[in-house]
């Protein structure tokens, strides 16, 4: 069941990727001239600024995925349904604080965006900022349940939901704005579809996985608490460096250039977060799993083979983006977007490559999770945090919004990439260069081939969406090729039926 879970729970979020991809390119152009240029980008500052809000959400969910699963793991089940009525608590407490934050700095909204944003677009922040700090109040309970879901191991559900509330977002758009045209709407919507999902994840925990889901503040395992409130901290400080690192451009951009430039940059935080999704979606899956293996694996080998597995087809899809994206992006932009987001490309770029030697063994992270080893890693991402944040603020000034991706690429190229695979290799003994070498082998030469292929075919084939349909489905059958001729490996065919029914 646990096999059945982690492949159809990481199909699920691949399907997912799929969904928000397509919403992606097609709804956010049409959010985009629905709303107008000033409005989305006033929509996308403060949201970013909310969004930053989340870490005082402190990781909580991810505490409670990791420590049900441990409790599985162990045979201590006995432990679960406390330990979720004291979750429960901890997160009464971050909304209270949450409402109290939110409170201060909704009445500093003018003086922050005072150089940035016009009188009215004021108003419209202070608007959007107020149904976005009840929505994160919710998220916080919302995260609580889907870390027992998926401490539990049912990802198939927890992803179904996922994908169910995308879709009904995509309907209720179109819908609401065929009336109502507004970015209070848009709001509106998120903030229903996120007590809809409570309420579903509660039923689904208190009847299917039969755990009482009960606030309480009795009675609470002090050893535990004390352990996992560790383990929190350190996921909160993660969090602060992450939010930072995804929301701070937004909110320099805004504040110093104005609404306009965030919602060209925003376009290339959407295509990068598309390409981040194809790699966390598969390592978001394995912290159960990692966890029963570190249990059994007294040498380390297992685990480090299943990071080159999980690896392998990381690279194979972020690789395969990355290629297209270089060659093809600036006609996909252009088709996409039309005129005046020709910085996309270039924005995109700068934030995909370094990002790509990190969430190809990004499986380290589960490994950190089980073994309760963040400590190093937070200390890491909050130190190149606050040189991307002086880069940034500094940067943008003189250079505007490229200056934020530069600020951004290079704390993932240090912290990231350079020191966290040292600490793997002195701390964990992971032979890091080694599981470099075998995730790229063969794959790289395949995206080499293939990326000459297009960039050929598309200097004679241009123009319009089916030049580009063309030269992706060109892209798609030479990668597809090369892979099965020397790129997958053997155990990887017979991995795979359908690619074992077509090498025979």
């Amino acid at each position: 069941m646990a096999k059945n879970e982690v492949k159809w729970g990481a199909l699920l979020s691949y399907l997912l990727i799929i969904i928000n991809s397509l919403y992606g390119f097609l709804i956010v152009p049409f959010i985009l001239s629905s709303l107008g240029e000033a409005e989305y980008g006033v929509y996308k500052t403060i949201s970013s600024l909310s969004s930053a809000l989340m870490i005082l959400d402190l990781g909580l969910g991810g505490t409670v995925m990791r420590y049900i699963a441990k409790f599985k793991s162990d045979d201590r089940k006995d432990k679960i349904q406390s330990f979720i009525s004291m979750a429960l608590g901890e997160g009464s407490i971050i909304c209270a604080g949450l409402i109290i934050v939110s409170a201060v700095i909704y009445a500093l909204i003018p003086t922050i965006y005072s150089e940035g944003l016009s009188q009215s677009e004021i108003g419209l922040a202070k608007k959007l900022f107020l149904l976005l700090a009840v929505n994160m109040v919710f998220h916080i309970i919302e995260n609580v349940l889907n870390g027992v879901i998926s401490g539990f191991n049912r990802f198939t559900f927890a992803n179904g939901v996922k994908l169910i509330r995308i879709l009904l977002r995509i309907g209720l758009l179109f819908v609401i704005f065929a009336f109502v045209k507004s970015a209070v709407a848009l709001v509106l919507i998120d903030l229903v579809l996120t007590v809809l999902q409570i309420a579903v994840e509660f039923i689904y925990i208190n009847v299917n996985l039969k755990t009482k889901v009960r606030l309480s503040f009795k009675n609470w395992d002090k050893e535990i608490f004390k352990e996992s409130f560790k383990y929190t901290l350190l996921l909160f400080i993660t969090t602060i460096a992450a939010q930072i690192n995804n929301n701070l451009d937004n909110v320099v951009i805004g504040a110093i250039r104005g609404a306009a430039p965030v919602a060209i940059y925003s376009m290339g935080l959407l295509i990068f977060g598309m390409f981040e999704q194809l790699s966390t979606s598969l390592s978001g899956v394995m912290l159960p799993t990692v966890t029963n293996i570190l249990k059994k694996d007294e040498s380390g080998k297992e685990v480090q083979n299943t990071i080159v597995q999980i690896g392998r087809i990381q690279f194979m899809l972020l690789g395969a983006a990355l290629t297209g994206f270089a060659v093809l992006g600036k006609d996909v932009i252009a088709l996409w977007l039309g005129e005046g987001y020709e910085d996309v490309y270039i924005i995109t770029l700068i934030l995909m490559v370094p990002a790509l030697l990190e969430l190809c063994v990004n499986v380290c992270l589960a490994v950190l999770r089980a073994k309760n080893m963040l400590g190093f890693r937070t200390g890491v991402l909050f130190g190149v945090t606050a040189m991307n944040a002086v880069i940034t603020i500094v940067g943008v000034k003189l250079f505007g919004y490229y200056a934020a991706a530069v600020g951004t690429a290079l704390s993932f190229l240090l912290g990231s990439v350079i020191i966290m695979n040292i600490y793997y290799y002195k701390k964990l003994s992971f032979r890091m260069i080694n599981i470099y070498r075998r995730i790229f082998s063969g794959t790289w030469l395949c995206l080499l081939i293939s990326g000459i292929a297009i960039a050929v075919s598309s200097h004679f084939i241009t123009g319009g969406w089916l030049a580009f349909i063309i030269n992706a489905a060109i892209f798609c059958a030479v990668y597809g090729i090369t892979m099965l001729l020397f790129g997958f490996k053997k155990d990887e065919k017979k991995s795979f039926p359908i690619i074992k029914k077509f090498v025979k």
